[in-house]
């Protein structure tokens, strides 16, 4: 199944056509993570920032999990 970076399947209407509100957010230094609802699995944004550069990506997997996750730019879709 196709979804987008927050989590919508692509059969939805809101498939990349809609943005949620942050649920959790944890800082750890230059990284921050942000995740959309409390699912045992889910969308999670990861922004780096370094310097003058801000890189925005997104996993998928467990909260807890965050750190370890496959993460990709966040415009791209991903099969889970």
């Amino acid at each position: 199944m196709q979804i987008d970076c927050y989590g919508f399947e692509a059969t939805s209407v809101f498939f990349q056509r809609r943005k949620l509100q942050p649920y959790r957010i944890y800082e750890n230094g230059s990284v921050t993570y942000i995740c959309y609802d409390d699912g045992e699995q889910c969308p999670i944004h990861r922004i780096t920032k370094t310097g003058n550069e801000t890189v925005v990506e997104w996993g998928y997997g467990s909260w807890n999990q965050r750190e370890q996750l496959a993460y990709i730019p966040i415009n791209q879709t991903r099969e889970v």
